[in-house]
């Protein structure tokens, strides 16, 4: 599992990027801080997850792919009211961080069925300047 004690806690503020965070900002966070990986930003963004952060994830704007069997440093999306809203990094199998309007910071299942549930897919970055998963810290 990802040691990522230090980002336990952190604030949600929707459209966060420091010193609160929303779930995009907390992923970017963490990829600049960890992997010195510049997750881009787009402009008009206003709240967590727009339709516009969602198709970058899924491959429109940036590069991140579809994979099937997710790894440390991967991401995860998820349909929230309908749509893809919602992200979070996986740090282990079955483990994520990530924050919601309702939780700082944190370390959750993303198997529990209130997120598996809600499942659209996994993502990698293909900057693939990532540890690779038996020597992730």
């Amino acid at each position: 599992m990802l040691d990522v004690s230090e980002y336990i806690g952190l604030p949600f503020q929707s459209g966060g990027r420091g010193p609160r965070y929303d779930c995009y900002g907390l992923l970017r966070l963490v990829y600049t801080d960890r992997l010195a990986i510049e997750i881009p930003e787009h402009v008009g963004y206003t709240d967590t997850m727009t339709p516009v952060t969602a198709a970058m994830i899924q491959g429109g704007l940036v590069d991140w792919r579809r994979v099937a069997n997710p790894d440390p440093w991967d991401a995860v999306l998820f349909n929230v009211d309908g749509r893809p809203n919602h992200i979070g990094l996986v740090i282990a199998p079955g483990w994520m961080l990530h924050t919601t309007r309702q939780k700082d910071a944190c370390i959750e299942q993303y198997t529990r069925p209130y997120w598996r549930s809600r499942i659209e897919g996994f993502y990698r970055y293909d900057n693939d300047c990532r540890p690779s998963a038996p020597h992730a810290e």
